[in-house]
């Protein structure tokens, strides 16, 4: 008999009786409003900038750690500002360490979720960019919490920052994809701020490529037009999860407002004005979407698309009508598409034994005791 590894749980800290922190959060200020803020404190605009780079380039997560600021300037700024607002709820890791998920406490008192993981090739962190989500994606955890709020971008922002402290010594390069919980598209202009210090070059900046972000959306045409008329080079990642607007309008309601029709011309301009491809986001669910049928239906639609499809086997987020197909099930759609399209993928879902469907920690953190 196979003995499966427990869940790591390194803390689970309720935490929402904490006083309130009334100062300003420092998080998601840009430099020039730095600049404006150290001017107002009575400073010269040029110690704004340097707050920027331990903020943002360095990661610092409290004033006493910036050691080119004279003392008094380091105290002035505890009293009065605050760096970041999250405060971990509950971290969950695997075994061996590959994937950890941390549900983060808003200072509302709403519960985020962000996500560490590695294989051998990469790191990729994925973000939230809303507390709950007003989708309601039927197989989706996040969706059944609800429409809460959107994130600012210094909230989307501190969550990278966390989780670049988890990165091992020597290693500083790494992937974000906005497939937390939320709808990235509909906090558009929260999410591309919060990119931007993202890509923006260090010091002032962490850093990275826009290559190695990744904004999955449900399918917001007038936004993915956004993206790409504003010349954003992020990749884009289109949940798909059914061919025909009958079969994904049972699973995601937003298909009502948004038909495919629509949908695959808003992303045919995205790869044509950005140059990327995009990837489709296809989760296999038991006899709903995984027949060689629906296969078919797929490649007809996407067929003339350069993409990338994921292949998600499904992954349980509590009792339901929905199950993960049967390994032959999905290899026999892999087969199918293999040859007929330019790239397919399976992704299994990396931490299905600590709860990593998007929505389950939060929602376990959430539940009131019983």
């Amino acid at each position: 008999m196979t003995v499966k590894p427990e869940p790591i749980i390194l803390s689970q800290n309720g935490g929402r009786n904490a006083a309130p922190d009334r100062r300003e959060d420092l998080l998601g200020l840009s430099v020039q409003d730095l600049e404006r803020t150290l001017l107002a404190l009575g400073e010269k605009p040029f110690r704004g900038r340097q707050v920027a780079e331990w903020l943002y380039g360095r990661g610092a997560r409290d004033f006493a750690t910036m050691k080119n600021l004279p003392q008094p300037l380091r105290t002035k700024l505890d009293e009065n500002y605050r760096i970041g607002s999250l405060r971990e709820t509950t971290r969950r890791e695997t075994p061996d360490r590959k994937t950890r998920k941390f549900a983060l406490t808003l200072a509302d008192g709403g519960i985020v979720e962000s996500v560490y993981m590695s294989t051998p090739k990469r790191v990729t962190f994925c973000l939230s960019s809303q507390h709950g989500c007003g989708f309601a994606c039927r197989f989706c955890a996040t969706g059944r919490m609800g429409r809460g709020r959107n994130l600012t971008a210094g909230e989307i922002l501190e969550q990278a920052l966390r989780l670049r402290r988890e990165l091992p010594a020597g290693v500083s390069d790494f992937n974000v994809v906005m497939m937390g919980m939320g709808e990235p598209l509909e906090n558009y202009d929260a999410v591309i701020a919060a990119l931007s210090f993202l890509t923006m070059p260090a010091p002032t900046g962490i850093g990275i490529t826009p290559k190695r972000i990744t904004i999955s959306t449900v399918g917001l045409v007038p936004q993915i037009m956004r993206l790409a008329n504003e010349g954003h080079r992020y990749r884009l990642a289109v949940s798909l999860h059914a061919a025909t607007d009958a079969a994904r309008l049972k699973l995601m309601p937003v298909n009502r407002t948004f038909p495919l029709a629509p949908l695959m011309k808003a992303v045919k301009h995205h790869v044509e004005v950005t140059g990327r491809r995009v990837t489709f986001e296809y989760i296999l669910i038991e006899e709903i979407n995984d027949s060689v049928g629906d296969a078919a239906k797929l490649v007809r639609l996407v067929g003339q698309i350069p993409c990338k499809i994921n292949l998600i086997p499904y992954n349980p987020i509590g009792p339901g009508k929905f199950n993960r197909p049967s390994a032959e099930r999905i290899q026999r759609f892999v087969d199918y598409l293999g040859p007929r399209v330019a790239a397919v993928t399976v992704r299994y879902s990396q931490g299905v034994d600590i709860g990593a469907a998007c929505g389950q920690l939060a929602g376990m953190a959430e539940e009131p005791p019983r």
